[in-house]
């Protein structure tokens, strides 16, 4: 009894005792020199660049430059110009261009390693029997019906690179969104995967996420779509008459035709159309057929009757309503990577980039490409990036940053970004687990052990035309 009652004094005289100091982290302006709430505005930026809401390219002018990526960019695909059958050799080409079953180690989410069986499970889903020879089929169409995975194989198994590292599924490829137009090649095995092109991309889609149609429906649904999404997440009105679009996520860009013509004493769903726009979206009936609905998107939700004008400060605008997104590989979480955050950004000023960082890096069809040579000095480095302009782009060997502006510390990137390291202004490397939207100055961001962002830097690309600064 006594050793207990010593027991509980030792303890008490020790939750009494003041606690070990602790190192306080460093201040963030040491992290990131010149950092300060002010450069999470996009107005501290807008207000920085001259002319910043100058509009750079009319309606005619993005038109004549979408053209002319789906003239020049051989990742993405004009649609209008598909055949309207193709072989089925030309067909397997094109799935196992994408599905070749991994060589490299996979590892499930519960640290599994994939063996065999699950690589010739994987082989068998793709269904490739008598995916040969000269003989043609049929194309289907469909629209997209929901924020849907692409995927690299017809399965929702999660895998990765490493036992633990769960952050980033090697199997998922992007996303497509409602009112997306599809072709559609071939089913798997199970008949619940199609492997689709999109404008932008070809994978493997849930079949329950297509609403099928005819070439001409599936193509003008696009075209009559104006309707433009402006935040990175919008939803459709709740509507528990209509499960089809009640709450459905709409992402950036996102385009649907708008009954400008509804009479606002006819109610939609159960409700008022006054205070809402009321837009087209595809759904799918029971048999799998396009089955259109009207639904109402509210006024709350900040759209935009046809896209942004293509300016310098509205680029920006949209880049930071993604601040503090969490990083989704492929669109996964329901966000987006480095590529889809910028591709999406320029989307809502109607402007179409390819979907990987890969292709966008090397792409002709922008306003100026740089390739910048690895034996570049970091002072042709330092000034090659000078000289870009807000909403210009900078690639790094599988990532992209968006510039937006300059300070004395150089220049400022915002950017969707998977973890990092920083070297603070007391010549410190520290973790920037960042893992998400967030704006930082490029010279102290460390691409890895030997390199900083800046020599790491492989092209620019200016996407709008430059600024003329009189």
């Amino acid at each position: 009894m006594r050793s207990m009652h010593a027991r509980a004094l030792a303890l008490a005289l020790l939750a009494l005792a003041p606690l070990p100091a602790q190192a306080s982290p460093p201040p963030r302006d040491v992290v990131l020199p010149g950092w300060s709430e002010a450069k999470l505005d996009a107005a501290n930026w807008i207000a920085r660049w001259p002319h910043a809401e100058r509009v750079l390219l009319d309606a005619d002018e993005i038109t004549a430059r979408n053209v002319r990526l789906f003239e020049r960019e051989a990742s993405v695909t004009r649609l209008e110009a598909l055949p309207d059958a193709m072989t089925l050799a030309d067909i397997r080409t094109r799935v196992t261009r994408l599905s070749s079953v991994p060589t490299a180690l996979r590892y499930f989410a519960d640290g599994r390693l994939a063996g065999a069986a699950d690589r010739e499970r994987w082989q068998a889903a793709l269904a490739l029997e008598g995916l040969d020879g000269d003989a043609t089929r049929v194309l289907g169409w469909a629209l997209v019906t929901q924020r849907a995975p692409l995927r690299t194989f017809p399965t929702l198994e999660r895998v990765f690179s490493a036992p633990g590292d769960t952050d980033i599924d090697r199997f998922q490829e992007s996303a497509l969104f409602p009112g997306t137009p599809v072709a559609v090649l071939h089913a798997s095995a199970d008949g619940r995967w199609r492997f689709v092109i999109a404008a932008t991309y070809a994978a493997w889609i849930p079949e329950g996420a297509l609403a099928h149609t005819d070439r001409a429906t599936a193509l003008g649904f696009a075209q009559r779509a104006t309707r433009v999404v402006l935040e990175p997440i919008a939803r459709l009105a709740h509507a528990p008459e209509a499960p089809a679009v009640s709450g459905l996520v709409l992402d950036m860009g996102v385009a649907l035709p708008e009954r400008r013509d509804w009479p606002l004493s006819e109610p939609v769903n159960g409700q008022g159309a006054l205070a809402s726009h009321v837009v087209e979206v595809p759904t799918r009936a029971i048999n799998g057929a396009l089955a259109p609905m009207t639904a109402l998107l509210p006024r709350g939700e900040a759209t935009h009757d046809g896209p942004l004008p293509a300016s310098r400060a509205n680029l920006l605008r949209q880049a930071f309503r993604f601040l503090g997104e969490r990083y989704g590989w492929g669109h996964d979480y329901g966000s987006r990577d480095c590529s889809g955050f910028v591709s999406e950004t320029y989307r809502s000023l109607g402007l179409v980039l390819p979907r990987n960082t890969r292709d966008q890096a090397v792409s002709p069809a922008f306003a100026k490409h740089t390739p910048i040579p690895a034996d570049w000095t970091r002072e042709q480095r330092r000034a090659a990036v000078n000289a870009m302009q807000p909403g210009d782009l900078i690639y790094l060997p599988g990532h992209v940053v968006m510039v937006v502006g300059f300070d004395e510390h150089g220049p400022w990137i915002i950017h969707d970004a998977h973890g990092g390291r920083a070297r603070g202004s007391d010549g410190v490397d520290r973790p920037l687990p960042t893992n998400g939207v967030s704006v930082a100055p490029l010279l102290p961001l460390r691409f890895d052990a030997d390199r900083d962002y800046l020599d790491a830097i492989t092209h620019l690309q200016q996407i709008l035309p430059p600024d003329t600064l009189e």
